[in-house]
């Protein structure tokens, strides 16, 4: 049986260890209590910030905006004398689906009042640290929408081709994978042939893919090809059917003349004709 370390007070170094740890977790949780407490006094970005203590040995504590928007102190430089052992860093917190430059990081005295430490964060690192942020969160955004829609579309491949499969990512990556693979031809999985082997690649926002395709027949080479073939629709499917037949041209009938009716406004307008006296009825 191996003998147990212990200190000099004979308690099992793994438990000074741990104590130590415990002490060092409840000191930052009790700073991050105060930090936020400051900075929703002041009421930076609006309020509402919240802290989380960390477990690492040398201290840490995480403020967090509702936003997305937070920052880390952590105390790594204790190794150093005076002043210097004694100060914190502090980080920005970034989504993983982002690529901006961070804030440059700047370190602030644990000595500090945490009503002072806070003020001097938000006025020597946070502009720097706000000028990336956003477009650092619509980068994020815009890659979870993307991972949406190519969900979306392996589902219908899948759908279209039970033998597509994702290769070489975790369970899960592979509902928003890039790439899917299947395998055709002599060899088709079990209760899912395929007439060819082949992969697919979508571009990240699913709109467009590069596809693969391996011994394929020649006769589904001509179909594949007819597909491509940019004349004919890319959705619904054109079938034949007969043309009804001309119908035919009905003439107008023709006028018909009914007794006593107008037929010419000239007629009609004349003046009627003069009667001239009888020659007996003139008086010499």
């Amino acid at each position: 049986m191996e003998p147990v370390t212990t200190s000099d007070h004979g308690t099992p170094m793994s438990q000074k260890i741990e104590d130590e740890r415990r002490a060092l977790h409840r000191r930052f949780d009790a700073l991050g209590t105060r930090l936020a407490a400051a900075l929703n006094a002041d009421r930076i970005q609006g309020g509402g910030w919240t802290h989380k203590a960390g477990q690492a040995c040398y201290g840490s504590v995480t403020l967090h905006h509702p936003d997305g928007l937070g920052f880390d102190l952590s105390h790594q430089g204790g190794y150093h004398k005076g002043g210097a052992g004694r100060r914190l860093t502090v980080r920005g917190i970034y989504p993983a689906d982002s690529n901006v430059r961070h804030a440059e990081a700047v370190t602030v005295s644990m000595d500090r009042e945490p009503t002072a430490m806070a003020r001097d964060i938000v006025r020597r690192w946070m502009p720097g640290y706000l000028a990336v942020i956003g477009q650092a969160l619509e980068s994020a955004r815009q890659a979870d929408r993307e991972r949406a829609a190519r969900r979306a579309l392996n589902r219908r491949m899948e759908q279209a081709l039970p033998g597509l499969h994702a290769a070489h990512v975790n369970e899960h990556e592979a509902p928003h994978r890039h790439i899917s693979y299947w395998s055709g031809g002599q060899y088709s999985r079990e209760g899912a042939a395929a007439h060819a082997s082949g992969s697919v690649m979508l571009t990240n926002d699913a709109q467009h893919a590069n596809m693969k395709l391996t011994d394929v027949p020649a006769d589904l080479v001509l179909q594949i090809l007819a597909l491509l073939d940019a004349r004919q629709p890319l959705e619904g499917t054109i079938s034949p059917r007969q043309v009804a037949p001309a119908r035919k041209e009905i003439h107008a009938p023709p006028p018909l003349t009914i007794a006593g009716e107008v037929l010419s406004t000239a007629a009609a307008d004349a003046p009627e004709p003069a009667i001239l006296p009888r020659a007996d009825d003139c008086l010499f």
